[in-house]
């Protein structure tokens, strides 16, 4: 699917085109094999690069052939079903801006509906494209956070689920995902803002700036977070270790205090003689004996803090 979008500095509105013309914004999304073609031959473009953009694993990187910039980059998609993650190539050619994903790109999508965007000013929309896919990462890192948060209160209190430890194993994966798209998109955006693949103004230099350190701290707080969960799962595993030695502690304690009147009442089913063989009273003798046994070894037990 192929929409053109125009908005000089002059317009109000951000209007969508029937026609490519300079300035313009073209936006591609899951193209077919043909028309793969189709854009390799009408805008001069590399269909290598092109087939890399449709890649789901692609990673971030910059390319230049001839007078064109491939800009690759990844934007968050946790609800992907493979990946959190997903490939996001911006060319940017002398006359027009063109943009190709595998599907819908939520961080266009907000950009466009916006109406915020000049497309005529190619390097300002990319800034601005780049800046909606922060702002993507930040809102997910926020929502982990406060997840991570929730979760961590209720393990205070030791009630935490399958559920809880499946869950944190997923987001693990999605945080491991994010440090893996935003550290080399970091070096991307270090090559911009060195003016080596395009010209750039005070003001856009200013913004590359921006978008770099907002990709620093976003870096920071994916390491940030991905700690967080793994002390809270060491955290985890020690109490449930430590729940469960208690439990044997106490299984075992039960065990030995019910093995005294075992062996008492062993002793006491032998054919022999035995203390208290003709006292009437043999049985609640022999009885308060086992009992006094049980309760000294009780009493030692919890002395000693075995149980």
């Amino acid at each position: 699917m192929q929409k053109v979008y125009y908005r000089n500095i002059r317009s109000s509105v951000l209007e969508e085109a029937t026609t490519v013309k300079r300035g313009g914004w073209v936006t591609i999304v899951d193209p077919s094999k043909d028309e793969l073609e189709e854009l390799e031959s009408k805008f001069s473009l590399d269909q290598n690069l092109l087939k890399d953009a449709t890649d789901l694993y692609e990673a971030p990187r910059i390319e230049r052939e001839g007078e064109d910039l491939y800009v690759f980059v990844r934007y968050c998609r946790p609800e992907g079903e493979y990946t959190s993650t997903h490939p996001l190539l911006i060319v940017i050619k002398p006359d027009i801006l063109l943009t190709l994903s595998r599907i819908e790109a939520e961080p266009l999508t907000k950009l466009i509906n916006s109406g915020s965007v000049i497309t005529t000013q190619k390097v300002k929309t990319v800034l601005q494209i780049l800046e909606e896919l922060n702002r993507g990462y930040r809102q997910h890192l926020n929502a982990v956070t406060k997840k991570i948060l929730s979760t961590r209160k209720r393990l205070q209190r030791t009630i935490v689920s399958n559920e809880d430890i499946l869950s944190f194993i997923d987001t693990e994966e999605d945080l491991n995902e994010f440090l893996a798209a935003l550290q080399p998109y970091s070096i991307v955006l270090h090559a911009i803002l060195n003016g080596k693949y395009l010209k750039l103004h005070e003001e856009d230099k200013d913004l590359i700036e921006d978008l770099q350190l907002s990709s620093s701290e976003l870096i920071e707080l994916t390491k940030s977070r991905l700690k967080t969960i793994q002390n809270m799962r060491e955290a985890y595993n020690t109490i449930a270790t430590n729940n469960l030695n208690k439990v044997f502690k106490r299984l075992t304690s039960i065990a030995i205090f019910m093995s005294i009147p075992t062996i008492v009442g062993g002793f006491y089913g032998m054919n022999v003689a035995l203390p208290f063989d003709h006292n009437p009273y043999a049985f609640w003798i022999v009885s308060g004996i086992t009992l006094a046994l049980m309760f000294a070894f009780v009493a030692y037990f919890y002395k000693k803090r075995w149980i």
